[in-house]
């Protein structure tokens, strides 16, 4: 009798069906291994890409994933910016600044600056009477008396004297009662009045008209002012003095002559009046004079 074996079935690995089958346990073997290791290291949402790089052959970084940046929504322009105007538009609703306090005192621009206390006039009150006025027939002279006035009055304020002016223009009358109240209120220490002589064009001359008790005023002043301007004593005036009584100095309450500076119609001391050196020396002259009388 014929004996049967018994064949054993084998899985045979070329069988292309079987083959197949064992790729695909293989694949998932291996997924299921690497989803496991791609877990445990945080890899949780990338798993599948672990999976494809373990069956590509390549190795996947353990670097921490850059997290993704979302786009956001650009906000949208408040209120305030868009109503806010161009440049240089102006704005009808700004507000207008409250004004200046009232009470509130403004600097004082007419104020005089302090004074040397050691400048050789300070702390003394000088008076100066430009004779002539608005209603004298001499305007050019008018205005000289004036003029030099001013020119004299500052140079005495730099030596630190305070000045008194018995008239500020031309065109206004001042009569003498009116210039020897101005000096006797601004209580004046000394004063000095202005004026030329009108005689015949062919005289020169000048001279200090006083009272006796200011003799020694007057004669120290005529005889500084003719030595510094070259302007001769008038003829007739005995050392270019004259004693007469003057409403102003008489009141004005304190020393007081009037000083005649030359004859405006020669012109010769004309010249001298008018040039800027001489008028200098006029001045020098002068403040010598006070000076002395001052510190007496």
């Amino acid at each position: 009798m014929k004996r049967i074996k018994t064949r054993r079935k084998h899985f045979r690995i070329s069988n292309p069906l079987g083959f197949s089958l064992f790729c695909a346990m293989c694949i998932l073997a291996v997924g299921l291994v690497v989803g496991i290791v791609c877990l445990s290291v945080g890899y949780g949402k990338d798993a599948v890409q672990c999976v494809k790089a373990q069956l590509n052959g390549t190795s996947v970084s353990q670097t921490t994933p850059v997290p993704s940046i979302e786009p956001t929504d650009t906000p949208a322009p408040t209120q305030s910016a868009i109503e806010t105007p161009d440049v240089g538009t102006p704005v009808p609703d700004t507000p207008t600044p409250p004004p200046l306090d009232e009470t509130t005192p403004a600097p004082d621009e007419s104020a005089a600056p302090s004074k040397d206390p050691n400048a050789p006039l300070y702390g003394f009150t000088i008076g100066l009477d430009p004779t002539r006025d608005g209603g004298s027939k001499y305007k050019e002279e008018c205005a000289y008396n004036l003029d030099f006035a001013k020119q004299l009055g500052m140079y005495l304020e730099s030596k630190g004297a305070t000045v008194v002016l018995t008239r500020e223009d031309n065109d206004k009358s001042v009569s003498n009662t009116s210039r020897a109240k101005t000096i006797k209120q601004a209580d004046c220490d000394i004063a000095l009045r202005l004026i030329c002589n009108h005689i015949s064009s062919k005289s020169t001359g000048c001279y200090v008209q006083m009272s006796k008790k200011n003799k020694a005023y007057g004669s120290a002043l005529i005889e500084a002012y003719a030595a510094a301007t070259g302007i001769r004593l008038q003829a007739g005036k005995k050392n270019g003095t004259e004693t007469k009584s003057d409403a102003v100095a008489s009141n004005c309450g304190c020393p007081c002559v009037m000083l005649v500076m030359g004859n405006w119609d020669n012109k010769s001391d004309r010249a001298i009046l008018e040039e800027d050196s001489s008028r200098q020396a006029m001045i020098e002259a002068i403040y010598d004079t006070l000076l002395a009388q001052l510190k007496q």
